[in-house]
């Protein structure tokens, strides 16, 4: 029996890692490339380039349809049947919404590039900046759905290989073009991010996903299993257009009122942070949620978040302390000295980061256990919290430290209405489990007021 718990970690732990791999190879990118930016274009440069690429990443959300989780859920299901043919309807029907939907987005996204590069950054001249990302657009709703696929799959192989073809192209590309080309160069590379992942992942994993794919189905487009994965996505869709769509506005008024420098050292603060939660994320999302989707009702799903919430939740809350405790080295490290004044910003953004990874461990079950009400419910506190916390700490005069500390307040609210929302719905944590994350909390507050935070 002991033996048996013994292989069941160690299967747990190597699926985790197998899972992190993915981000760790995406940071480390992301490192190398923030450190060449922050080399050849400094703390304004690297604020121009993170506002293009948060719209990016919003349009990528919008043509994207909110089909990640819906295909999730249908290949995990087609794929548990060992029903091929059903996958391969579900993702070229998938496939082809996402195309309907991102070309026109492109295509309209370049047309009107000016009045996008207004409002994101205050003024009309890096509309060519906005042409260019658009093809991460495409490549970002086509992302969403072989993402998707593989996680239906259970397959935590080919993020990996996401990973790597993304890394190499993106980063030689910004080290070939930045020198010369400035601005141009580091969005371009930010840009083929996501269609070079994508490509990667077809050119490794094309065997073992290709009873996926083909042979192709009659005909091409099912509206049934499209009306299907639409009737369900409109919560998927719109959580990440409120959340990133409202931090996008926060950062355009943050910019504005203590200009595009002090948006580059947020964004030093928060890529690190969420570099930190992502690797947690990747687990959740591509192991974590298609497990519980299918443990049963409310008291399998119960089970496995209090099981895994030790490990997850203290190993997160290690990881933030240590990134808190070694802000300013990293910061040097990643970015260069001229960051020092991220430091605070970081640490106030790390503590959101753990609220955010508690909030995602505990509502992991709300999709199959309450629907999309309750997930919508939890998904839609986080935008709004944020919001309202930028308002008053703005108002009150806090200057660069008004966003950063917003996000942490954001995560607190949103991990108590979490528990709040699912312990009504029938999963609540152990008392211990909730000592655990409060002794947590607690310890990472002093860290990040002792960092100024």
């Amino acid at each position: 029996m002991r033996s048996d718990r013994v292989r069941l970690w160690r299967d747990r732990l190597l699926r985790f890692a197998a899972g992190a791999g993915g981000t760790a190879i995406l940071a480390a990118g992301g490192v190398l490339r923030n450190k060449w930016l922050a080399m050849h274009l400094e703390a304004a440069g690297i604020g121009v380039v993170a506002q293009i690429a948060a719209g990016q990443a919003w349009l990528g959300a919008l043509v994207g349809l909110g089909l990640g989780l819906p295909v999730t859920r249908a290949i995990g299901a087609a794929f548990a049947a060992r029903d091929e043919e059903r996958s391969r309807r579900v993702v070229w029907s998938a496939l082809l919404l996402v195309g309907l939907a991102a070309i026109p987005t492109a295509a309209l996204g370049a047309l009107f590039a000016a009045p996008i590069s207004l409002a994101l950054l205050g003024t009309p001249a890096h509309a060519g900046l906005v042409r260019i990302s658009m093809l991460g657009v495409v490549g970002t709703g086509a992302f969403w759905i072989v993402q998707a696929m593989c996680a239906g799959r259970s397959d935590v192989r080919s993020p990996l290989a996401f990973a790597a073809g993304a890394t190499v192209v993106a980063t030689l590309v910004t080290f070939s073009l930045v020198p010369r080309f400035g601005l141009f160069g580091a969005v371009f590379g930010a840009t083929l991010l996501y269609p070079a992942g994508v490509a990667a992942m077809f050119a490794v994993h094309r065997r073992t996903h290709r009873g996926a794919f083909t042979p192709h189905p009659r005909p091409l487009f099912d509206r049934a299993e499209a009306k299907a994965l639409l009737s369900v996505s409109g919560a998927a869709l719109l959580l990440p257009l409120v959340d990133q769509g409202t931090l996008l506005a926060l950062r355009a008024h943050y910019l504005r009122v203590n200009g595009i420098a002090a948006n580059g050292l947020l964004q030093a603060a928060l890529a690190l942070s969420q570099q930190v939660g992502s690797v947690f994320y990747a687990y959740l999302a591509s192991y974590a949620f298609g497990k519980i989707s299918g443990t049963g009702g409310s008291e399998g799903i119960q089970a496995y978040t209090r099981r895994q919430w030790p490990p997850l939740i203290g190993l997160a809350a290690l990881a933030v302390a240590v990134a808190m405790i070694g802000a300013s080295p990293l910061l040097h490290l990643l970015y260069s000295s001229r960051f020092d004044a991220a430091r605070p910003m970081m640490a106030a953004t790390l503590l959101g980061e753990f609220g955010r990874v508690c909030l995602q461990s505990a509502a992991i079950g709300s999709l199959p256990l309450g629907g999309a009400r309750l997930w919508a419910a939890i998904g839609l506190t986080q935008p709004l919290s944020l919001a309202g916390a930028y308002a008053i700490l703005a108002r009150a005069g806090t200057g660069t430290m008004s966003l950063p500390r917003a996000y942490a307040a954001a995560g607190a609210v949103t991990f108590v209405v979490a528990l709040v929302l699912m312990a009504r719905s029938g999963v609540s944590l152990r008392r211990r489990d909730l000592a655990l994350a409060a002794a947590a909390y607690a310890a990472l507050a002093v860290i990040a007021a002792l960092s100024g935070a």
